[in-house]
C-alpha cells in the first residue's frame, strides 16, 4: 500500500516544515511525479498497490491535512499475526494511524497490537517468523517497548532489543539494521550501544554480530555515510531482489552484497528526499507469497 499524498503535501511551508519532520519544502509537482514513478516501478515489478485514499471513507479529513501519512511503513507493520500498529512521536503525525487503520480493515487484514494512548512506539522489524527487532529510537519510549515486548512474546518467541542514540538519523530500527537474504543483512554497528535477547524464559544481554553467525547469518556493517543516506531502509521484493535509493549504498558495499548474490534495482531520488525518508517508508508491505 502507498499514500500520494496528493492534497496534503502542498501544506508544507518554511514556517511549518519542521513541525511536520521535513527536511525541507518539497517541491509539489515533483515530489508527486516521483511517487508515481516509484509506483510504476513497483507495479512493473509485479507489484499489486493499493492507494490508501482509496480505502478510506470516514477518516477523509486526515487523510487531506496529514503530509507525512505518505511515509506509510512508519504507522504499522504487517505480519503473519496481524498489524503491528504504532503510535506516533511527535505532534505533526498525530492519527495518522486512525487513517491506517480504517484502510488496514477495509483489506480485511486484523489489528495485532496497537499501543494505547499516551504511547510512542514507530514501529519494529520483522526478522523472520519467529524473530522481532525493536531498538530505543528517537521516536519510541522505554515503557511503550516494554509494553510491547510482553504482548509480542505470546506471538514471537524472541524479540531483539537495543539501545541505540536517540538522533534523527537514527530514527526508525530499520535505520540501523535490515535483512536482504536468509543469511545476510546490512547493520550500521556504532549505533548499538546495547543489545539484548528477550524470551518468555527471560532475558540476556548478546553481541548481535556474534549471535546472527550462530545461527549461520552474515552481517555486512555500512559507513557513517551510507547509514545517512538510507542503506538499511530498503524494500526487498523477495529474499536478495532489493529496491533502494541509488544514492544509498557504495560502489564497493553493492558489490560485496552483490559477491553474496543480492540483485539491486536502483531507484534516483530528488523532491521525494525532502521528508527525510526512504523508499521502504514510503512502503507498507502487505503481503508477499
Amino acid at each position: 500500500m502507498l499514500h500520494r499524498p496528493d492534497k496534503a503535501i502542498g501544506k508544507i511551508t518554511e514556517d511549518n516544515r519542521e513541525f511536520f519532520l521535513f527536511d525541507h519544502v518539497p517541491d509539489v509537482g515533483r515530489y508527486l511525479e516521483e511517487h508515481r514513478k516509484y509506483q510504476a516501478l513497483l507495479e512493473s515489478n509485479g507489484v499489486i498497490v493499493y492507494q490508501l485514499s482509496d480505502l478510506v471513507r470516514k477518516n477523509t479529513a486526515l487523510v487531506e491535512r496529514l503530509p507525512n501519512l505518505a511515509y506509510l511503513h512508519d504507522t504499522a507493520v504487517v505480519s503473519s499475526h496481524g498489524a503491528i500498529v504504532s503510535k506516533m512521536a511527535s505532534r505533526g503525525r498525530c492519527h495518522e494511524e486512525i487513517a491506517v487503520g480504517e484502510a488496514l480493515h477495509a483489506l480485511g487484514i486484523p489489528t495485532l497490537y496497537e499501543p494505547p494512548e499516551g504511547d510512542s512506539f514507530e514501529g519494529c522489524l520483522l526478522i523472520d517468523g519467529d524473530t522481532v527487532f525493536v531498538a530505543d529510537t528517537e521516536r519510541h519510549n522505554g515503557l511503550s517497548i516494554r509494553k510491547f515486548i510482553g504482548f509480542i512474546l505470546e506471538h514471537f518467541s524472541q524479540v531483539i532489543y537495543a539501545v541505540i542514540p536517540k538522533e534523527r538519523r537514527f530514527m526508525h530500527p530499520d535505520m540501523v539494521l535490515n535483512r536482504m537474504t536468509e543469511q545476510l543483512m546490512v547493520w550500521y554497528p556504532p549505533a548499538f550501544q546495547d543489545t539484548y535477547l528477550f524470551t518468555k524464559a527471560g532475558v540476556s544481554a548478546i553481541e548481535l554480530k556474534e549471535w546472527m553467525a550462530r545461527r549461520h547469518v552474515t552481517l555486512v556493517p555500512l559507513s557513517d555515510k551510507e547509514q545517512q543516506r538510507w542503506g538499511s531502509s530498503f524494500v526487498p521484493l523477495e529474499p536478495g531482489l532489493i529496491i533502494n535509493y541509488d544514492i544509498s549504498l557504495e560502489p564497493s558495499t553493492i558489490k560485496t552484497l552483490e559477491h553474496e548474490g543480492v540483485r539491486f534495482i536502483h531507484f534516483h531520488p530528488d523532491a521525494l528526499l525532502a521528508g527525510g525518508g526512504s523508499l521502504r517508508c514510503l512502503t507498507m508491505r502487505l503481503w508477499r507469497e
